[in-house]
């Protein structure tokens, strides 16, 4: 089945259950964003005409400090004005038309057509990525998104425990107050460790002198400028070192991913479904960084088992990634809200042919619910 036929797959809606999750997290996560200790997030249940039903989770945070959009704001989004236009939609095609009425709330959207494929996939045994003639991953190398670190013998305890764990990459968040040297003393202590820096966009031109330093280390940097500030990104491709700098927040659609590759600002793309507005934009967008020859991964956003499963999915079509930042349940969770929780070989992968969709655990689910909005 191609994917214009997939958009002719019939689906109805009877209604929607939005769950305000606030899960615990094992250890407090520090970015340049902020500081996180729960995942607080909305898990979507879509609930068809014929009793069958989907989940999906909507990936943006609490604040808007990652994106434009927010916890409360994506509640309010479904109720007032996205679920009187999805619920006329009759064919797959119809329902992403509907969304592209509203600007922007990419996660909101997504969170939408995550539990609808989750829906399709249980009720007839494909969904859209059925659509990708690509040959599948068994295992799927994952990687480790490291906080800021506080010093260099902590940042030095952190990297000899994920070697320990045995992840495929170390990805640290760093910003401009963070010593690039301490990072050179990494490489030279563990030289084939495949490491990796991610800044969020916390960098300005006025801290050019820094991010000169972390260039020089020649590793890939993540989204080291403001997302809509791709004039410092050209000033730098100027007057800094070569970089080789990874998207992320600057790429919120196809036209975003088309302009950063244009103008020379990208070499690799972290792909967040959720960032990109779902599932159908995903893979219009592995097939341009597959013409384009631009590496690309799929990134998280700390999902519980429901999201994480629909991004490792995604991630099986990418035989040629290094590693995705997709780690296992027990890394941010004491207990995930799916009955089999994301577990990782000790050689960094995780085994797909236990994640076709998230089973979840209904208990779990209304444990951690702070609040529950039904829509019918």
């Amino acid at each position: 089945m191609s994917i214009d036929q997939f958009l002719e797959q019939e689906i109805s809606l009877k209604k929607l259950e939005l769950y305000i999750i606030d899960l615990p997290q094992l250890i407090t996560f520090k970015s340049a964003i902020g500081v996180r200790k729960s995942r607080r997030a909305m898990i979507v249940k879509w609930v068809d005409k014929d009793g069958y039903c989907g989940y999906g989770e909507c990936s943006c945070r609490p604040d808007p400090f990652y994106s434009d959009e927010f916890l409360k704001g994506s509640t309010l989004m479904i109720q007032d004005f996205l679920f009187e236009r999805i619920k006329k939609a009759k064919t797959y095609g119809a329902f992403i038309d509907t969304m592209k009425k509203i600007r922007g709330w990419n996660f909101t959207k997504a969170s939408l057509e995550f539990a609808l494929n989750d829906l399709l996939l249980k009720k007839h045994g494909y969904d859209i990525l059925s659509t990708i003639k690509l040959d599948k991953l068994e295992k799927v190398p994952v990687g480790i998104s490291l906080g800021l670190q506080p010093n260099y013998k902590t940042l030095k305890k952190k990297v000899e425990e994920s070697i320990a764990l045995g992840y495929s990459r170390l990805k640290f968040k760093i910003n401009p107050e963070t010593n690039p040297k301490d990072f050179k003393k990494i490489q030279q202590q563990y030289p084939d460790v495949y490491l990796s820096f991610d800044a969020n966009g916390s960098f300005y031109e006025k801290d050019f002198p820094v991010m000169e330093e972390f260039a020089k280390l020649k590793v890939m940097i993540e989204q080291p400028f403001p997302p809509s500030r791709l004039d410092i990104a050209k000033k730098a491709r100027k007057k800094l070192s070569p970089m080789f700098v990874c998207l992320d927040e600057s790429v919120k659609s196809m036209g975003d991913l088309k302009i950063t590759n244009t103008l020379n600002l990208i070499n690799e793309l972290n792909l967040k479904p959720g960032r990109v507005g779902g599932l159908y934009n995903s893979i219009l967008m592995l097939e341009y960084c597959k013409k384009k020859n631009i590496p690309c991964w799929i990134g998280g956003m700390f999902e519980t088992g429901i999201g994480r499963t629909a991004n490792l999915r995604v991630a099986q079509f990418l035989p040629n990634a290094q590693a995705h930042d997709l780690s296992p349940s027990h890394r941010y969770f004491a207990e995930d809200i799916i009955d089999n929780p994301i577990e990782m070989t000790k050689k960094g992968k995780v085994k797909m042919s236990e994640l076709n969709y998230a089973h979840v655990n209904k208990k779990r689910l209304k444990k951690h619910t702070v609040s529950k909005i039904v829509i019918e």
